[in-house]
């Protein structure tokens, strides 16, 4: 072994990083004092071990040296990727320690320590060494590199699965659920074809715009304040919200809202997603009422039979004293009385159970004409005046006479007591090629909406001492009847029923518009 390269590899293993920092390099100080060089130790865990290694690869260039030279620079490689230096740094720092050994070999070569031909011996070995080193470096680099290019790659087609996916659930959002997006302050900023539709609003009336500007005041502020509270905690708010369109028209909305949260739990803005389920709750509506007139059946069907029996054995002993001539007339008063009872008994077990009706034509102008006459005596002494326009001509439906003219004096009676101080009542009727309407309309003390909606259920009453069984009939013999009601009412702006019927088509038959009036 030559001496001269045995002195010159220990003085290698004795630089460390304060030799080659005071070096003046080509790309400058502030390069070289690169902040993420200064997060690692170079004195303790980099230069002095590199520098370690070269001087005993140089005093002993065997295989077992070499070798550790290199797996120290992939360790040390490892710990510069991690550290997210480039490998422009890296190799800069390699170019760094190569230049603190070129510096000590000039001053030993000055100083005459060493040969010149141990100089270039020196030389070759370092020069070989520093080949190992970047080469070493350079596959590490190249192999992140294909390990990031891969990572990359994958994370594209996650990203554009992703994106498909997105793009899908946005699709289905938007052809499926009425759909909106708001803001921290409760503003749209966007809403879907669906919610425009639904509500009558463009999109653009409805960007920047609140909840509320479809609101239709069903609901309590409590209510609202409630699903405040929810979403702004986080949570997610499902339940079923009456909202109202532009036109009017209130929809039942099944509805979930989703509230965005960012990192420090604040929430930034929510989704709303909505179905319209109002012919559901209609149904459900429609459910509730069957059940109720169930009910009533079954006691209508008790109470009928216990009528009956005694209804029964009162006329056979009226019959035999009307046979006998005793007081015939008080008996023939009686025996009229008990058949409307009976009449009476048998409308009534209409919610019993479904029995044979035998339909006729029925003329609307004369079972109303005869409706008034009946009842005016009452409306007289209540101060309240009957008026009706009617058509000259007859109109005529295929219908029960009897029930309907029930029907009537119950909807006009009710009026009557609707006006306790007195009043008027319109009546009229109108005819249409497709429909005949009979509208029944006075100026009493109204209903409120939520009344209006429980008109016919059984034993729902507006009059103190009603029992509610009256129009529950009235709009069973009008649905026997395949006919509609429609009623309209505001509290102390009176109540308006219109009841409408399918027109019979007679082509032989013409109709002129004269209309008759009372006065």
């Amino acid at each position: 072994m030559n001496k001269e390269i045995e002195y010159i590899g220990r003085k290698f293993k004795e630089l460390s990083g304060d030799t080659f920092k005071k070096i003046k390099t080509p790309i400058g100080e502030e390069n070289f004092n690169n902040p993420i060089f200064t997060k690692m130790d170079f004195s303790e865990i980099s230069e002095k071990d590199l520098f370690i290694h070269i001087g005993q690869f140089l005093i002993n260039p065997n295989e077992e040296h070499k070798n550790n030279l290199i797996t120290f620079v992939e360790a040390f490689g490892l710990e510069l990727i991690k550290s997210k230096a480039s490998l422009d740094q890296s190799i800069n720092f390699v170019y760094l320690t190569r230049c603190s050994i070129m510096d000590l070999l000039e001053q030993e070569l000055r100083q005459n320590r060493i040969s010149i031909s141990s100089f270039f011996e020196v030389l070759r070995i370092i020069e070989y060494s520093y080949q190992l080193i970047s080469k070493t470096l350079l596959n590490i680099y190249n192999e992140e590199l294909l390990f990031i290019k891969l990572a990359l790659d994958e994370s594209k087609e996650d990203l554009k699965m992703t994106l498909r996916e997105l793009a899908d659930l946005e699709r289905v959002l938007n052809e499926a659920t009425i759909f909106a997006i708001t803001d921290r302050e409760d503003k749209i900023l966007y809403a879907n074809d669906n919610f425009c539709d639904l509500y009558k609003y463009t999109r653009e009336e409805l960007l920047g715009k609140k909840h509320d500007v479809y609101s239709s005041n069903f609901h309590p502020p409590s209510f609202f304040h409630e699903i405040w509270e929810t979403i702004q905690g986080g949570e997610v708010w499902k339940g079923d919200i009456l909202n109202q369109a532009k036109d009017g028209t209130q929809y039942w909305l099944d509805t979930t809202i989703v509230p965005f949260v960012d990192s420090n739990g604040e929430r930034y803005k929510h989704i709303s997603i909505q179905y319209d389920i109002t012919e559901k709750r209609k149904t459900e509506e429609t459910l509730r009422k069957t059940e109720k007139l169930a009910m009533i059946g079954q006691l209508a069907a008790g109470f009928a039979h216990e009528i009956r029996n005694p209804l029964t054995t009162i006329r056979g002993f009226v019959q035999l004293l009307s046979a006998n001539e005793i007081e015939p007339n008080y008996a023939s008063t009686i025996l009229d009385e008990i058949d409307r009872i009976n009449f009476i008994v048998s409308e009534f077990m209409v919610f019993a159970k479904p029995h044979q009706i035998y339909f006729s034509d029925c003329n609307i102008k004369s079972i109303l004409t005869s409706v008034v006459k009946f009842i005016e005596p009452e409306a007289i002494m209540k101060n309240v005046k009957i008026k009706y326009h009617f058509p000259a001509e007859d109109v005529v439906i295929y219908g029960e006479k009897n029930q309907l003219q029930q029907v009537f004096l119950n909807i006009i009676k009710n009026s009557i007591e609707a006006m306790p101080t007195g009043g008027k009542i319109d009546i009229m009727i109108e005819r249409t090629d497709q429909n005949i309407s009979i509208t029944i309309k006075d100026n009493g003390i109204g209903m409120e909406s939520d009344q209006v909606k429980k008109l016919g259920e059984p034993f729902f009453t507006t009059k103190q001492d009603g029992n509610g069984l009256g129009l529950m009939v009235s709009y069973k013999i009008i649905q026997n009847h395949k006919g509609s009601v429609d009623v309209k009412s505001k509290s102390n702006n009176g109540t308006t029923f219109k009841i409408t019927f399918k027109t019979q088509l007679n082509k032989d038959k013409t109709y002129s518009s004269n209309i008759t009036e009372n006065e």
